[in-house]
């Protein structure tokens, strides 16, 4: 069997010692989790655990899992084969979000990504460069008045967090103030959160689920142009069910800022760690464009994703059953020796470099174009001449998790 380009996929293998690399990976996450990810890929990169969940960690058989058609979504996130596995609450709430089209198959799943889809279109996403780079002008001139501050909460969370609330018709007034809630919520995407996060994040879906029930109706009754004006108003025969609007709206305000968010943070922190490569996108920002790309490889702001198999089948040499788990590691794919020479290695000179940071297959994220406008956009002004340098006056600190990867503060001074 062979991976959509062509590369032969590796035969499954069962290995306890890499198995409990693979959980120690979650368990215990790391500042740097790219040498472990090496590790297991090294040892079994077609891994069976002892439970029947398959662990990939190649770009190969990423790519094919995520493209098969026998695969899609079901129980995968209900613990990835990790010891204890979900909690009762956490499969409820994950429950909760299950009417969006990330945790949908066919035809839902087409269904509900052609109802949003039209705002995601390359087209679209390119008429909203001005407003974005009004934003971000913005955002820097508060980090140079003070000559610096931390990036995340000054421009890396604010920036996306307004860009996909204008897009969806959130009032300015409320975006901060339940943002909050949003990044506790994404904990139930974490399979080793703990209790306590669980605790609130189930809590901040319920306050989230009232919020955009009250917004969806004050749309239906006055409808603006904006996305979620639209969803209320389409023609019955396509118009979403309630509990398919709020689903919609949530995934779409959460994923449309959390995972640019991270993808900002990571960036930056990458290239103050590199000034080599800093120095080159100033004297080529002709760069930034691909540059994006190997960024997004290189510390990817989505690590890991999921997959249940839906119909008996044939993979990586192994027979699959209906219901076994397959867990792809992403961040160890984009650092596949066989996708990219030096993998562990920061090159913004990459020419197009490959990366599945954005998923393959039926679930690519749909908001890829924005997330690459704004990331662009943010390098093409941090980096020209109205700033002399940037530095990091301390260190960076992680956010908790591992399959969502970003930055809880990034303190950095600006030098105009």
């Amino acid at each position: 069997m062979t991976a959509p380009n062509g590369t032969p996929l590796g035969a499954a293998t069962s290995d306890p010692a890499a198995e409990q690399l693979f959980f120690e990976i979650f368990l215990t996450p790391q500042d740097d989790p790219y040498p472990a990810y090496r590790r297991l890929r090294e040892a079994a990169p077609v891994l069976l655990t002892r439970d029947g969940t398959l662990v990939l960690t190649r770009f190969a058989e990423c790519d094919a899992a995520l493209r098969h058609r026998s695969f899609g979504k079901g129980n995968e996130l209900a613990g990835f084969g990790l010891p204890g596995g979900a909690s009762e609450q956490q499969r409820q709430a994950q429950g909760r979000l299950g009417h969006s089209m990330l945790f949908a198959n066919p035809p839902e799943h087409t269904r509900l990504r052609r109802s949003v889809g039209s705002v995601f279109t390359t087209r679209h996403i390119q008429d909203l460069r001005a407003s974005i780079e009004d934003r971000t002008r913005t955002h820097l001139g508060q980090l140079a008045r003070r000559s610096g501050g931390d990036f995340v909460d000054t421009l890396a969370l604010p920036l996306p967090v307004n860009v996909i609330a204008d897009l969806l018709g959130v009032p300015e007034a409320d975006r901060m103030a339940f943002t909050p809630k949003v990044r506790s919520m994404i904990a139930l995407l974490e399979p080793a959160a703990d209790p306590e996060a669980i605790t609130a994040a189930a809590a901040a879906e319920a306050d989230l689920v009232a919020y955009f029930t009250d917004l969806l109706a004050a749309k239906r009754a006055d409808p603006q142009q904006d996305l979620l004006s639209r969803m209320t108003t389409a023609p019955e025969q396509t118009r979403l069910s309630q509990q398919e609007m709020i689903s919609t709206s949530l995934l779409l305000f959460g994923a449309g800022f959390e995972t640019t968010t991270n993808l900002l943070s990571n960036t930056l922190h990458a290239l103050l760690d590199h000034p080599d490569q800093q120095a080159a996108l100033r004297a080529d920002p002709a760069l930034i464009p691909t540059a994006v790309e190997e960024f997004l490889r290189y510390d990817s702001p989505v690590q890991v994703d999921a997959r249940t198999v839906l119909h008996d089948t044939d993979f990586a040499g192994t027979h699959l059953k209906a219901g076994q788990v397959i867990v792809m590691l992403l961040g160890a794919a984009n650092h596949d020796p066989d996708l990219v020479e030096q993998p562990d290695t920061l090159d913004v000179t990459r020419p197009q470099p490959a990366h599945l940071s954005f998923a393959s297959g039926i679930h690519f994220c749909l908001g890829a174009h924005l997330a690459r406008l704004e990331t662009q956009i943010v390098l093409e002004q941090l980096l020209g001449p109205a700033y002399l340098a940037i530095t990091r006056p301390m260190p960076p600190r992680r956010r908790p998790g591992i399959a969502l990867r970003g930055l809880a503060h990034l303190p950095l001074t600006l030098h105009p």
